[in-house]
């Protein structure tokens, strides 16, 4: 017990000798020369030496001095700090100490993507401005020749006159005409209709070539048809336009020239009853017609239309019924078509240009996004 078990502890050999056992610690050397010989030590001393030992071992020194032992092996604050700083040191390896790359601020980001994007449509406008507009006015030219090659009339190298006639009815038996068609009148016609009188008698009247019936929305359609043309010959094929004005101001006359033609051509303005009584068309008639009695020709979309007008007094108010005929020309479907395209395509440039207008705030020739002027 005590120190004496540590110092004397029992063996159970079968030789029966006692061995002596000693710690390491508890030896004390004596140097003499060469030799150094152990002594044993007192128990008192030998007490202190094991307990110095424990001490050691299960109770760490803050000095780590005592015995020439780094008690910091076995800090657990000390491996801490000891394992942080080297995964956190500058030469330890990835990924530890790997840095996030600098961000750039979300304004640098948004003005870098500006500048690209104005840079990009300034390439875009030029080429547009210098290929796209000469191609599309050259596709324009084209087809507006073809048109005007369609019109019965004397227009861009065409001769003109062409001669259709054509039967127009309405039943039953209300309405019959014959018409001969030449250019933009009417040279021959024989016309039949009832008239609402008190035997439904039937009216007689003929038109004759020395008197021609004019028609004067195919002439006027004619006429902005050539303007168009004009304007599209009016620009060198090898000018290059410096602004979208330019092109703006150039495909505007085009547009306003070929909605002005199909218009008129679809859309005739109708004359008052009065009005129509009196015009010169009505005194060409052979023979005349009674006072109260009209008639009319005019084109609406590809069709000739033909209608007679019977006035009656009403308890004093004049009123008038009428009666109408069409038939469809072939020339007028193939203009209509033609009108139809062309505006289409003027129109889809148009459109085209006047998005890199609205881009006036970005670049153009500096190709900075600080200096567009379109």
């Amino acid at each position: 017990s005590g120190s004496n078990w540590f110092t004397k502890p029992h063996s159970r050999r079968k030789s029966g000798k006692k061995v002596k056992v000693t710690f390491s610690d508890q030896l004390d050397t004596v140097s003499s020369g060469s030799s150094s010989v152990p002594t044993t030590p007192s128990p008192s001393t030998s007490a202190q030496h094991r307990w110095r030992y424990l001490e050691q071992i299960f109770v760490p020194s803050t000095t780590g001095t005592a015995t020439g032992h780094r008690s910091s092996e076995f800090e657990r604050g000390s491996s801490f700090r000891q394992s942080n700083t080297s995964y956190g040191s500058v030469g330890s390896g990835p990924p530890y100490n790997r840095r996030a790359p600098p961000q750039r601020k979300a304004g640098q980001k948004m003005a870098d993507c500006e500048k690209e994007e104005a840079l990009n449509l300034q390439v875009e406008f030029e080429w547009v401005l210098h290929e796209e507009v000469h191609s599309v006015l050259k596709q324009l030219h084209v087809i507006l020749v073809e048109c005007a090659h369609r019109f019965p009339v004397p227009l861009y190298g065409n001769e003109g006159k062409k001669q259709d006639k054509f039967v127009l009815t309405a039943a039953p038996e209300q309405l019959k005409c014959i018409v001969t068609l030449t250019g933009d009148s009417i040279t021959h016609a024989d016309i039949n209709f009832k008239v609402q009188r008190q035997q439904q008698q039937i009216q007689r009247t003929s038109i004759t070539q020395d008197y021609p019936w004019k028609i004067q929305q195919v002439q006027d359609a004619a006429n902005h048809l050539q303007q168009a043309i004009n304007h599209i010959d009016n620009v060198d094929s090898a000018y290059h336009f410096k602004t979208s004005d330019e092109v703006l101001h150039i495909l505007g006359n085009i547009l306003g020239a070929l909605q002005r033609g199909r218009t008129s051509l679809v859309v005739p303005r109708k004359k008052p009853i009065d009005e129509l009584m009196k015009s010169r068309n009505m005194k060409a008639l052979s023979p005349n017609l009674p006072e109260d009695l009209a008639i009319s020709f005019y084109i609406q979309s590809h069709k000739l239309i033909f209608v007679a007008y019977q006035l009656t007094n009403f308890q004093g108010t004049m009123k008038f019924d009428s009666c109408q005929a069409e038939c469809s020309v072939p020339w007028l479907n193939e203009v209509l078509v033609l009108f139809t395209v062309a505006l289409q395509l003027c129109q889809q440039l148009k459109d085209k240009i006047s998005v890199f207008s609205q881009y006036k705030d970005f670049t153009v020739g500096s190709r900075s996004p600080s200096a567009l002027s379109y």
